[in-house]
Protein backbone atom coordinates (compact mmCIF):
# COMPACT_ATOMS: atom_id res chain seq x y z
CA UNK A 1 0.00 0.00 0.00
CA UNK A 2 1.62 3.38 -0.83
CA UNK A 3 1.83 6.22 1.78
CA UNK A 4 -0.91 8.52 -0.11
CA UNK A 5 -3.35 5.13 0.69
CA UNK A 6 -2.58 4.67 3.41
CA UNK A 7 -2.90 8.42 4.67
CA UNK A 8 -5.99 8.40 2.77
CA UNK A 9 -7.31 5.62 4.56
CA UNK A 10 -6.37 7.16 8.05
CA UNK A 11 -8.97 9.96 7.19
CA UNK A 12 -11.64 7.75 5.65
CA UNK A 13 -11.78 5.49 8.90
CA UNK A 14 -13.25 9.03 10.57
CA UNK A 15 -16.43 8.67 12.09
CA UNK A 16 -19.51 11.26 10.89
CA UNK A 17 -22.80 11.62 10.88
CA UNK A 18 -24.62 12.24 7.33
CA UNK A 19 -26.11 15.48 8.41
CA UNK A 20 -27.02 16.50 4.90
CA UNK A 21 -27.21 16.33 0.64
CA UNK A 22 -23.01 17.60 0.30
CA UNK A 23 -20.82 17.63 -3.07
CA UNK A 24 -22.34 21.04 -3.48
CA UNK A 25 -22.52 22.52 -6.75
CA UNK A 26 -19.71 24.61 -8.33
CA UNK A 27 -20.77 27.24 -10.72
CA UNK A 28 -18.97 29.66 -12.88
CA UNK A 29 -19.38 33.11 -12.46
CA UNK A 30 -18.72 35.58 -15.51
CA UNK A 31 -21.14 38.22 -15.01
CA UNK A 32 -19.38 39.66 -11.89
CA UNK A 33 -16.36 41.01 -14.18
CA UNK A 34 -18.62 43.88 -14.93
CA UNK A 35 -17.06 45.53 -11.90
CA UNK A 36 -13.90 44.34 -12.23
CA UNK A 37 -12.57 42.90 -15.63
CA UNK A 38 -9.16 42.29 -14.35
CA UNK A 39 -10.85 39.00 -12.53
CA UNK A 40 -9.41 35.57 -13.64
CA UNK A 41 -11.86 32.43 -14.19
CA UNK A 42 -13.87 32.74 -11.22
CA UNK A 43 -16.23 30.03 -9.77
CA UNK A 44 -17.74 29.57 -6.74
CA UNK A 45 -18.32 26.24 -4.50
CA UNK A 46 -22.06 27.00 -3.16
CA UNK A 47 -22.31 25.60 0.23
CA UNK A 48 -24.70 28.09 0.30
CA UNK A 49 -26.98 25.46 -0.45
CA UNK A 50 -26.49 22.85 2.18
CA UNK A 51 -29.18 22.04 4.18
CA UNK A 52 -32.78 23.94 4.71
CA UNK A 53 -32.63 27.63 6.33
CA UNK A 54 -29.21 28.00 4.58
CA UNK A 55 -27.49 25.68 6.99
CA UNK A 56 -23.87 27.06 5.17
CA UNK A 57 -20.50 25.47 5.51
CA UNK A 58 -20.68 24.16 9.72
CA UNK A 59 -22.67 21.48 9.07
CA UNK A 60 -19.70 20.03 7.25
CA UNK A 61 -17.91 19.77 10.55
CA UNK A 62 -20.89 19.32 12.76
CA UNK A 63 -20.75 15.71 10.85
CA UNK A 64 -17.29 15.03 12.81
CA UNK A 65 -18.22 16.48 15.53
CA UNK A 66 -22.04 15.17 16.28
CA UNK A 67 -20.21 11.69 15.61
CA UNK A 68 -17.89 12.32 18.45
CA UNK A 69 -20.25 13.43 20.72
CA UNK A 70 -22.61 10.13 20.02
CA UNK A 71 -19.77 7.74 20.35
CA UNK A 72 -18.87 9.60 23.90
CA UNK A 73 -22.71 9.13 24.72
CA UNK A 74 -23.64 12.68 25.01
CA UNK A 75 -27.46 13.68 25.84
CA UNK A 76 -26.09 17.43 25.56
CA UNK A 77 -24.16 19.62 23.81
CA UNK A 78 -22.82 22.67 24.77
CA UNK A 79 -21.07 25.30 22.22
CA UNK A 80 -20.74 29.16 21.73
CA UNK A 81 -20.60 32.09 19.74
CA UNK A 82 -22.00 35.88 19.24
CA UNK A 83 -25.59 36.50 19.42
CA UNK A 84 -26.84 35.61 15.98
CA UNK A 85 -23.82 33.15 15.73
CA UNK A 86 -24.70 30.67 12.45
CA UNK A 87 -22.73 27.53 14.15
CA UNK A 88 -24.10 28.17 17.30
CA UNK A 89 -27.80 28.20 15.91
CA UNK A 90 -27.03 25.21 13.67
CA UNK A 91 -25.23 23.04 16.17
CA UNK A 92 -28.88 23.39 18.13
CA UNK A 93 -31.06 22.17 15.16
CA UNK A 94 -28.47 19.93 14.37
CA UNK A 95 -28.91 18.48 18.62
CA UNK A 96 -32.56 19.00 18.48
CA UNK A 97 -32.60 16.96 14.64
CA UNK A 98 -30.76 13.74 16.99
CA UNK A 99 -32.57 13.89 20.10
CA UNK A 100 -29.80 15.91 22.14
CA UNK A 101 -30.37 18.87 24.37
CA UNK A 102 -28.37 21.93 23.42
CA UNK A 103 -26.97 24.84 25.57
CA UNK A 104 -25.38 27.80 23.87
CA UNK A 105 -23.16 30.68 25.70
CA UNK A 106 -23.24 33.78 23.43
CA UNK A 107 -21.79 36.46 24.19
CA UNK A 108 -23.65 40.46 23.25
CA UNK A 109 -26.14 42.04 24.41
CA UNK A 110 -29.80 40.83 24.44
CA UNK A 111 -31.55 42.12 20.86
CA UNK A 112 -35.05 43.50 21.95
CA UNK A 113 -36.34 42.12 19.25
CA UNK A 114 -35.63 38.37 18.27
CA UNK A 115 -34.62 38.14 14.39
CA UNK A 116 -32.50 35.82 12.54
CA UNK A 117 -30.65 32.90 14.65
CA UNK A 118 -31.75 34.59 17.71
CA UNK A 119 -35.42 33.60 16.61
CA UNK A 120 -34.60 30.52 15.60
CA UNK A 121 -32.97 29.61 18.92
CA UNK A 122 -35.85 31.08 20.60
CA UNK A 123 -38.44 29.25 18.21
CA UNK A 124 -36.19 25.63 19.40
CA UNK A 125 -36.77 26.83 23.06
CA UNK A 126 -32.59 26.74 23.46
CA UNK A 127 -31.45 27.52 26.97
CA UNK A 128 -28.89 30.25 26.56
CA UNK A 129 -26.58 31.55 28.82
CA UNK A 130 -25.23 35.12 28.21
CA UNK A 131 -21.98 36.59 28.82
CA UNK A 132 -20.94 40.32 27.51
CA UNK A 133 -17.54 39.56 25.90
CA UNK A 134 -15.83 36.98 23.91
CA UNK A 135 -12.86 35.89 26.87
CA UNK A 136 -16.28 35.12 28.93
CA UNK A 137 -17.84 32.34 26.67
CA UNK A 138 -15.28 29.27 27.50
CA UNK A 139 -15.21 29.92 31.32
CA UNK A 140 -18.80 30.18 31.22
CA UNK A 141 -19.32 26.81 28.80
CA UNK A 142 -16.84 25.22 31.40
CA UNK A 143 -19.00 26.10 34.20
CA UNK A 144 -22.75 25.32 32.25
CA UNK A 145 -20.87 21.97 31.92
CA UNK A 146 -20.16 21.28 35.43
CA UNK A 147 -23.16 22.09 36.59
CA UNK A 148 -24.93 19.67 33.71
CA UNK A 149 -23.02 16.86 35.08
CA UNK A 150 -23.88 17.53 38.57
CA UNK A 151 -27.77 16.48 37.35
CA UNK A 152 -26.57 13.66 35.79
CA UNK A 153 -25.98 14.86 32.10
CA UNK A 154 -23.51 13.71 29.85
CA UNK A 155 -22.00 16.73 28.42
CA UNK A 156 -20.02 16.75 24.96
CA UNK A 157 -18.62 20.50 24.25
CA UNK A 158 -17.77 22.25 20.77
CA UNK A 159 -15.69 24.61 20.22
CA UNK A 160 -15.91 27.96 18.28
CA UNK A 161 -16.71 27.13 14.48
CA UNK A 162 -16.30 23.34 15.39
CA UNK A 163 -12.79 24.37 14.51
CA UNK A 164 -10.75 21.81 15.82
CA UNK A 165 -9.29 18.15 15.30
CA UNK A 166 -12.64 16.59 14.98
CA UNK A 167 -14.82 19.11 13.05
CA UNK A 168 -11.69 20.20 10.70
CA UNK A 169 -12.18 16.56 8.84
CA UNK A 170 -15.16 18.04 7.15
CA UNK A 171 -13.14 20.12 4.91
CA UNK A 172 -10.63 17.23 4.15
CA UNK A 173 -13.61 15.43 3.03
CA UNK A 174 -15.20 18.45 1.13
CA UNK A 175 -11.76 18.94 -0.62
CA UNK A 176 -12.46 15.70 -2.04
CA UNK A 177 -15.22 17.03 -3.67
CA UNK A 178 -13.09 19.65 -5.28
CA UNK A 179 -10.74 16.87 -6.42
CA UNK A 180 -13.54 14.78 -7.86
CA UNK A 181 -15.16 17.92 -9.74
CA UNK A 182 -11.60 18.75 -11.29
CA UNK A 183 -11.32 15.08 -12.07
CA UNK A 184 -14.98 15.32 -13.78
CA UNK A 185 -14.99 18.57 -15.70
CA UNK A 186 -10.73 18.69 -16.69
CA UNK A 187 -10.78 21.42 -14.93
CA UNK A 188 -7.31 22.10 -12.56
CA UNK A 189 -8.03 24.94 -9.86
CA UNK A 190 -5.29 27.24 -8.76
CA UNK A 191 -6.62 29.22 -5.62
CA UNK A 192 -9.28 28.23 -3.13
CA UNK A 193 -10.18 31.33 -1.26
CA UNK A 194 -12.77 31.49 1.35
CA UNK A 195 -13.07 33.53 4.40
CA UNK A 196 -11.19 32.51 7.44
CA UNK A 197 -11.90 33.25 11.26
CA UNK A 198 -11.57 30.52 13.74
CA UNK A 199 -9.50 28.07 11.66
CA UNK A 200 -11.11 24.89 11.26
CA UNK A 201 -12.04 25.21 7.20
CA UNK A 202 -8.33 26.71 6.64
CA UNK A 203 -6.89 23.47 8.41
CA UNK A 204 -9.20 20.66 6.75
CA UNK A 205 -8.67 22.45 2.95
CA UNK A 206 -4.81 22.20 3.70
CA UNK A 207 -4.71 19.13 4.75
CA UNK A 208 -6.87 17.90 1.87
CA UNK A 209 -4.38 19.40 -0.05
CA UNK A 210 -1.70 17.19 0.85
CA UNK A 211 -3.82 14.21 1.51
CA UNK A 212 -4.93 14.22 -2.49
CA UNK A 213 -1.48 15.82 -3.90
CA UNK A 214 -2.65 18.97 -5.01
CA UNK A 215 0.58 20.66 -4.69
CA UNK A 216 0.39 23.21 -7.32
CA UNK A 217 -2.91 24.50 -5.79
CA UNK A 218 -2.89 27.73 -3.03
CA UNK A 219 -5.19 27.85 -0.59
CA UNK A 220 -6.01 31.66 0.84
CA UNK A 221 -7.51 32.58 4.19
CA UNK A 222 -9.34 35.61 4.10
CA UNK A 223 -9.98 36.83 7.41
CA UNK A 224 -12.93 38.51 8.68
CA UNK A 225 -11.08 40.38 11.78
CA UNK A 226 -8.07 38.81 12.68
CA UNK A 227 -4.62 39.06 12.30
CA UNK A 228 -2.09 37.07 10.34
CA UNK A 229 -0.50 35.35 13.53
CA UNK A 230 -3.97 34.87 15.07
CA UNK A 231 -5.57 33.07 12.15
CA UNK A 232 -2.60 31.10 11.38
CA UNK A 233 -2.74 29.92 15.36
CA UNK A 234 -6.22 28.46 15.36
CA UNK A 235 -5.53 26.59 11.70
CA UNK A 236 -2.21 25.54 13.48
CA UNK A 237 -4.34 24.29 16.64
CA UNK A 238 -6.65 21.97 14.75
CA UNK A 239 -4.82 21.08 11.96
CA UNK A 240 -1.47 20.00 14.72
CA UNK A 241 -3.04 17.02 16.31
CA UNK A 242 -4.13 15.85 12.58
CA UNK A 243 -1.16 15.69 10.88
CA UNK A 244 0.02 13.64 14.20
CA UNK A 245 -3.21 11.20 13.40
CA UNK A 246 -1.39 11.04 9.98
CA UNK A 247 2.13 10.79 11.36
CA UNK A 248 3.26 13.73 9.60
CA UNK A 249 5.28 16.16 10.71
CA UNK A 250 3.52 20.01 10.91
CA UNK A 251 6.61 22.26 9.42
CA UNK A 252 5.83 21.91 5.35
CA UNK A 253 2.09 22.12 6.03
CA UNK A 254 2.10 25.24 8.17
CA UNK A 255 4.15 27.21 4.61
CA UNK A 256 1.08 25.99 2.81
CA UNK A 257 -0.64 28.49 5.48
CA UNK A 258 -1.94 32.30 3.51
CA UNK A 259 -3.81 34.74 5.37
CA UNK A 260 -5.45 37.93 3.69
CA UNK A 261 -6.79 41.06 6.14
CA UNK A 262 -7.48 43.54 3.02
CA UNK A 263 -10.83 43.48 4.19
CA UNK A 264 -10.63 43.71 8.17
CA UNK A 265 -11.78 46.72 7.79
CA UNK A 266 -13.31 48.14 10.97
CA UNK A 267 -13.89 44.78 12.46
CA UNK A 268 -16.18 41.57 12.46
CA UNK A 269 -19.15 41.98 10.88
CA UNK A 270 -18.71 45.50 9.90
CA UNK A 271 -19.13 45.40 5.72
CA UNK A 272 -15.69 47.23 3.89
CA UNK A 273 -16.13 49.76 1.01
CA UNK A 274 -15.20 47.10 -1.23
CA UNK A 275 -17.36 43.98 0.46
CA UNK A 276 -20.36 46.25 0.28
CA UNK A 277 -19.97 47.21 -3.20
CA UNK A 278 -18.90 43.14 -4.33
CA UNK A 279 -22.26 42.33 -2.65
CA UNK A 280 -24.42 44.24 -4.21
CA UNK A 281 -22.72 43.61 -7.60
CA UNK A 282 -22.99 39.83 -7.23
CA UNK A 283 -26.99 39.84 -5.98
CA UNK A 284 -27.69 42.03 -9.22
CA UNK A 285 -25.27 40.50 -11.73
CA UNK A 286 -24.67 36.44 -10.30
CA UNK A 287 -28.43 36.17 -8.28
CA UNK A 288 -26.18 35.22 -5.15
CA UNK A 289 -26.42 36.49 -2.20
CA UNK A 290 -23.53 37.43 -0.34
CA UNK A 291 -23.24 37.67 4.17
CA UNK A 292 -21.01 40.62 5.37
CA UNK A 293 -19.14 38.75 7.67
CA UNK A 294 -17.38 36.47 5.48
CA UNK A 295 -18.45 36.05 1.94
CA UNK A 296 -18.64 39.48 1.08
CA UNK A 297 -15.19 40.00 2.20
CA UNK A 298 -13.60 36.76 1.05
CA UNK A 299 -15.03 38.31 -2.62
CA UNK A 300 -13.84 41.60 -1.89
CA UNK A 301 -10.44 40.17 -1.51
CA UNK A 302 -10.35 38.12 -4.81
CA UNK A 303 -11.48 41.28 -6.31
CA UNK A 304 -8.88 43.42 -4.36
CA UNK A 305 -6.56 41.40 -5.59
CA UNK A 306 -7.00 41.34 -9.27
CA UNK A 307 -7.15 45.34 -9.57
CA UNK A 308 -3.71 44.94 -7.92
CA UNK A 309 -2.86 42.12 -10.85
CA UNK A 310 -2.17 39.57 -8.43
CA UNK A 311 -3.66 36.84 -11.03
CA UNK A 312 -3.12 35.67 -14.34
CA UNK A 313 -5.68 35.76 -16.43
CA UNK A 314 -5.88 32.49 -16.84
CA UNK A 315 -6.10 31.24 -13.50
CA UNK A 316 -8.68 29.57 -11.98
CA UNK A 317 -9.71 30.69 -8.86
CA UNK A 318 -12.52 28.83 -6.87
CA UNK A 319 -14.31 30.64 -3.86
CA UNK A 320 -16.10 29.06 -1.27
CA UNK A 321 -19.41 30.24 -0.16
CA UNK A 322 -19.81 29.41 2.82
CA UNK A 323 -23.02 30.14 3.67
CA UNK A 324 -24.08 32.31 6.59
CA UNK A 325 -27.34 34.74 4.97
CA UNK A 326 -30.03 34.39 7.44
CA UNK A 327 -28.23 37.63 9.40
CA UNK A 328 -29.43 39.22 6.03
CA UNK A 329 -32.67 39.34 7.70
CA UNK A 330 -32.04 40.56 10.68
Amino acid sequence: MSKTSTLLNTYQSKKRISLAQLNTPIESCERIKKICPELPNLFIKRDDMIGPLVWGNKLRKLEYALAAAKESNADTIITYGGIQSNHARITAQVARRLGLNCELVLHGEKPARSSANFLINDLMGINLHFVKTREERIPKMDEVAQQLKAKGRTVYKIPLGASDAIGSYGFVRAFEEVVQYEKDTDTRFDYIIHGSSSGGTQAGLVLGKHLFEKDDLNIIGVSADDSVEEITSYIMSALTPMLKEHNLPPEPLENDIHVDVSQIGEGYGIPTALSQEVSEAFAKFEGILLDKTYTAKGVAAIVNKARHGFFKPNDNVLFWHTGGLINLFK
